[in-house]
């Protein structure tokens, strides 16, 4: 038996010498892996630094800060500068697709980029713009019941919005987060209200203020206003969804007959040589005249007989 504890005991020195030796062999390596990272990240903060700074310098020029509150009511995460590259970059495969695809000149095609790429970004903010604040009125219903819970508890309102803005998920959360914070800091309830109206003006985010501010000079019952509200935007979320169904087609082909007259362009331009001189010619550009107006015109009688408003 002698024997049989020696091997248990030189088994057992065994292994806790390899133990030890492998994590000898992995803190070595770790330690090795951080020092290459280190000189990494320290050599691209050096590398990056006078970007960062260029970036910070343009982030301070007049027209980033008129696009940082419209990039910021479009809930996009980017800053001005960002957002601007990707307008420069879009610029370029716009010239470039004109250029290539139509056969337009080089001059023509800067030209006609120079009025696509900001009607196209401007239509893009609106449509973000107008997806935030729908989303932020279609929340409004939950925000109201927390509410008339938090007065049926005997919180007041500011307590009342705190509680909304940790319960409720986002763009709620972020809008009514600004407005305790601010309250926090020892500004008026009904001021930040209103800049929140400001920030997102939707006529049921409106009412939803005013509702809060009069019942807050009046004193009336807090609790049976914002659950009656709730109810009543329920109901209307409701009818506004049926009419959205009635109308999606109309609205489809609003949006799709445009879209199918730039590829009928764009395949004429491939198939005819000699396309550009619908640009350039007074014949070509009065006829394009006609057929944007027309486009135009078409899409604002389709989405005007579709706007049916609640």
């Amino acid at each position: 038996m002698m024997w049989l504890e020696g091997i248990v005991a030189a088994g057992a020195a065994f292994c806790g010498i390899m133990a030890a030796y492998n994590l000898w062999i992995v803190r070595t390596e770790r330690r090795a892996v951080n020092e290459r990272v280190s000189k990494w990240t320290e050599k691209q903060v050096k590398e990056l630094s006078w970007s960062d700074a260029l970036v910070e310098r343009l982030d301070q020029t007049e027209w980033a800060q008129k696009l940082k509150p419209q990039l910021e009511r479009a809930s996009i995460s980017l800053k001005p500068t960002e957002y601007g590259a990707l307008l420069l970059l879009a610029f370029g495969v716009v010239i470039a697709g004109l250029h290539y695809m139509l056969s337009l000149s080089w001059l023509l095609s800067i030209g006609l980029s120079t009025f696509i790429v900001p009607m196209g970004s401007r239509l893009f903010l609106r449509s973000r713009r107008h997806g935030y604040a729908r989303k932020l009125d279609e929340q409004l219903p939950e925000v109201c019941r927390l509410l008339s819970s938090a007065a049926r508890a005997g919180l007041s309102v500011p307590q009342g919005l705190d509680l909304a803005a940790r319960e409720m998920p986002a763009p709620a959360k972020d809008e009514l987060g600004i407005v305790v914070r601010e309250v926090q800091l020892g500004r008026n309830v009904e001021l930040a209200l209103k800049d929140l109206l400001k920030r997102v003006p939707t006529k049921d985010l409106q009412v939803f203020v005013n509702a809060i501010i009069i019942q807050k000079r009046s004193g009336g019952d807090l609790a049976s206003a914002m659950s009656e509200m709730a109810r009543t935007m329920e109901e209307r979320k409701i009818i506004q969804k049926t009419i959205q169904a009635s109308i999606s087609q109309a609205k489809a082909s609003a949006y799709a007959l445009p879209l199918v007259s730039i590829l009928i362009v764009l395949m004429l331009g491939k198939l005819f040589g000699g396309f550009q001189q619908l640009f350039t010619s007074l014949p070509g550009i009065l006829l394009l005249t006609i057929f944007v107006t027309m486009q135009i015109i078409g899409l604002l009688i389709i989405r005007k007989i579709a706007n049916i408003r609640v």
